[in-house]
């Protein structure tokens, strides 16, 4: 048989022009994490991407804990098992309650320091099982960690195949992160008039997706949530 009859049979067999793609591997779709807000999954065309590292940034009462307290509950309930790696020991279990986290499905690990804070992480990703791991730096300085750390962890989510959600005050994960959210513009509203009892009626917060690896960035929306 001639060398083109024989790459005519190859052709056939895998795949007429257009369908063949020689020396790469057709890419899978990604897989997400709805956060259970609307608009936002929308935006990010589902949710936050499964096996990826996102980023969530905002400064303190911005609503930054609050959204990420929503995707837990969200995840939770979809019969996900989570965990939150808390070095400030800041989560209130009362609050996650409230906050529509089942707690148990959810393995809260309060490590000493910032350093075991990330040994933490990495470990809970290699376990495996976890659809959602939420590493909470709070608001004070970053984790000291070396320039390989990230892209360890980010190995490891993806092995695990779990969303590894970074929160923090600020941007500490760099290019690493296949998505950025950025939460700012806090707005408490309140119910009640003169004369009534007035309570705390919701928090509105924009938040914008600052990188997005698969989709578009620059997208700013507004989100309703309960806690801060």
């Amino acid at each position: 048989m001639s060398s083109a009859s024989a790459a005519a049979l190859l052709v056939d067999r895998l795949g007429r022009p257009g369908h063949l793609r020689l020396g790469s591997v057709p890419s899978e779709p990604l897989v997400r994490l709805p956060t259970g807000i609307a608009a936002l999954d929308l935006a990010l065309g589902g949710g936050l991407p499964r096996a990826r590292v996102t980023e969530l940034t905002g400064a303190r009462s911005s609503g930054r804990t609050g959204l990420a307290c929503r995707i837990a509950a969200v995840a939770t309930h979809a019969g996900e098992t989570i965990a939150w790696i808390d070095p400030e020991n800041a989560l209130d279990p009362a609050s996650a309650t409230a906050a529509g986290i089942a707690l148990a499905r959810t393995l809260w690990v309060r490590p000493r320091d910032r350093d075991q804070a990330a040994r933490a992480t990495e470990i809970v990703l290699g376990v495996g099982g976890f659809g959602l791991v939420v590493l909470d730096l709070g608001t004070r300085a970053e984790l000291p960690v070396t320039r390989a750390l990230w892209p360890r962890l980010a190995q490891a989510a993806e092995r695990g195949r779990a969303t590894l959600l970074v929160s923090s005050a600020r941007p500490t994960v760099g290019a690493t992160a296949a998505l950025g959210l950025t939460v700012t513009g806090r707005r408490v509203g309140w119910s009640g008039g003169p004369g009534r009892l007035v309570l705390l009626d919701g928090i509105e917060s924009h938040v914008a997706v600052t990188r997005a690896r698969q989709g578009r960035s620059g997208t700013t929306l507004v989100v309703r949530q309960a806690c801060a």
